[in-house]
């Protein structure tokens, strides 16, 4: 009997011994290549029992070259950057490492809406440059209320009710829109749910977005949604960059539609420094950064060898992306390789 063979795809070399840790007792070798080209991906995915996978686009045409693989195992939440469509069609799951950072990414959405609120980004500036007196108080009026304050969220996944379990902390009531969480789901968190986008954009003084990223979520929210959007209200994004127009957003902002924005995502990233949204006072930026800390970059790690152990021993995984592949997958028995 040969060993697994685990192929981890990265573009800059990463730790492993974490990961490695998780799989003890399982007889596999895990292979790194840096992947810079989908030729490269193509050739890394050979023979591969499980692929683990860092930030390596996955297209339909580097899927269909998948010759033994049954899985893909994502670092992160998103698996936008894998065609899951198409593993779905091969007989790939695609996991994620969903829930290792919902803390960290509810922290920074809750950091983005209160630097918005208390405008600190413009009075830091201020501050440091000196100005105590009419420019700061030009400021300080208007400035936006937290406290029973509404809070609208799009989606209502973990991260999001993460976010409402702390912006109820603040005394602030919470609204959402989703079509596929039931009402008793929502009550039990206690936020209500709304049946349309735009009485969400109508109704909140803050919005925060949490959809994944797909076919149905890209450019989710455009102009419409911006125009029914109170002037004194802010958006902060979180999850995905495409699934806001851009553009849209920033004609909004321009035509003083809302009164600022925090962004953690962009729909290209990295983001050209001429970005317009960089240009604008009321908009507070950071770059895809919103799930980092040390605690969860080790969370992560230790979620992919877990789910990378669990394969390799024949048992689904805990975070399948695309559960409509065990219809189409024999899992192999326990150790075994042909």
């Amino acid at each position: 009997m040969s060993k697994f063979k685990v192929a981890m795809l990265a573009t800059n070399t990463p730790e492993t011994d974490i990961i490695k840790q998780q799989m003890e007792g399982i007889d596999y070798e895990l292979d790194v290549f840096i992947c810079e080209s989908e030729g490269e991906t193509i050739e890394a995915i050979k023979g591969a029992d499980v692929i683990i996978n860092r930030s390596v686009d996955i297209s339909r045409e580097v899927m269909e070259e998948i010759d033994r693989a049954q899985a893909i195992v994502s670092f992160g939440h998103g698996f936008n950057h894998i065609d899951h469509d198409a593993a779905t069609n091969q007989g790939v799951m695609v996991v994620n490492t969903a829930g290792f950072c919902t803390e960290e990414v509810s922290n920074h959405a809750m950091m983005l809406l209160l630097a918005c609120a208390k405008k600190l980004t413009i009075l830091n500036d201020l501050t440091k440059a000196g100005k105590w007196g009419p420019e700061t108080n030009a400021v300080l009026n208007p400035m936006a209320h937290i406290t029973e304050q509404t809070l609208g969220l799009v989606a209502l996944g973990n991260i999001a009710r993460a976010v409402a379990r702390k912006a109820q902390a603040f005394g602030m009531k919470v609204i959402a829109y989703d079509p596929y969480v039931q009402p008793w789901t929502a009550k039990e968190y206690r936020v209500e749910l709304v049946a349309e986008l735009e009485e969400l954009a109508s109704r909140s003084d803050f919005i925060s977005m949490h959809p994944p990223l797909n076919n149905q979520t890209k450019h989710l929210i455009g102009p419409s949604f911006f125009k029914a959007m109170k002037p004194t209200a802010y958006f902060i994004n979180t999850c995905r960059g495409p699934t806001v127009n851009e553009e849209a957003l920033i004609d909004a902002l321009r035509n003083n539609e809302l009164a600022g924005a925090g962004l953690d995502v962009f729909d290209v990233e990295p983001t050209n420094p001429s970005n317009p949204l960089f240009q604008m006072a009321n908009v507070i930026v950071t770059p895809h950064s919103a799930g980092s800390s040390t605690r969860a970059g080790i969370a992560a790690q230790v979620q992919v060898g877990q789910e990378c152990a669990r394969l390799l021993n024949g048992t689904w995984p805990m975070a399948l992306v695309n559960p409509e592949v065990r219809a189409k997958i024999n899992m192999r028995q326990p150790a075994t390789r042909d």
